[in-house]
């Protein structure tokens, strides 16, 4: 019996070692000089190094591209949420079989790949003038993360009696009234959990503004850290040093909204 308990166990042990090794190498070699860190990667530091750190911030005009990174993706999760909510709300009120054919096309939306379009949209952008824009880089992303909030959306919405709505409308409350002050609070969860995703989607992703923003002054923390490695020598230090502390954000984060995320995907459960 002991062996049947200790056995999952141990597996999802070796697995959390596996998972954690990249982020723990990465934070140990932030920590040494370039010549340590090269001569010895499997090691840990002999001393806390910290000159990386500040001369990461100084080179990347950390700040800066923090702004711009936080401004990209934090109007991403608001138009991503706002959008794949009202989206979710009507097909989940779609009567017959028109409402099941438009929540498989949303959830088709979410196999097709990037790399797939990213060179016509490309040209697009360039047609229209709407490269080095940030603003556009949002609508971009939440074109391509509000299939899975709608999709996330949907099972949810459809569990709730349709009951409370028709309370809602005997008692005067309007159509759109109902849905942000009736239903949406009953979705926290769920929408604290999309929250969470989309930020680190968006926070994380370094081809689409890689692609669309090559203005120097506008460039996303992650591309700017992609800016150490150079065809006549990488600063793998420096790198090391600012994928940590970008790191820092996507913790804290996970963290503080740890207890909704499980709750608020398993609420979510597709119900056609």
């Amino acid at each position: 019996m002991k062996k049947k308990v200790w056995l999952p166990t141990i597996i999802m042990f070796f697995f959390g070692v596996l998972f954690l090794m990249p982020i723990i190498l990465l934070v140990m070699n932030a920590f040494k000089t370039h010549n340590d860190m090269i001569q010895n990667f499997l090691s840990f530091p002999h001393y806390l190094y910290t000159g990386n750190f500040t001369e990461a911030i100084e080179r990347l005009k950390f700040w800066r591209v923090v702004g711009n990174s936080a401004y990209v993706t934090l109007g991403t999760m608001l138009v991503c949420t706002i959008i794949s909510f009202m989206a979710a709300y009507g097909i989940a009120h779609i009567p017959g079989k028109l409402g099941n054919v438009l929540y498989l096309l949303f959830t088709l939306g979410q196999i097709i790949p990037f790399h797939s379009i990213m060179i016509a949209l490309s040209v697009q952008l360039t047609n229209a003038n709407l490269l080095n824009n940030l603003t556009v880089l949002i609508f971009l992303y939440a074109g391509f993360h509000g299939a899975f909030g709608i999709f996330t959306y949907v099972g949810f919405l459809k569990s709730i009696p349709k009951e409370l709505e028709e309370a809602a409308a005997i008692d005067g409350c309007g159509m759109f009234r109902c849905m942000w002050q009736g239903i949406f609070p009953l979705v926290r969860s769920t929408s604290i959990t999309l929250l969470v995703l989309f930020f680190l989607w968006t926070w994380n992703d370094f081809l689409m503004p890689n692609l669309y923003v090559s203005d120097s002054g506008l460039r996303t923390l992650t591309v700017a850290i992609y800016m150490f490695k150079s065809t006549s020598g990488s600063e793998w230090n420096l790198m090391l040093a600012g994928m940590t502390l970008s790191m820092v954000p996507i913790i804290i984060i996970y963290i503080a909204a740890q207890k909704y995320i499980t709750s608020g995907l398993t609420a979510g459960a597709v119900k056609m």
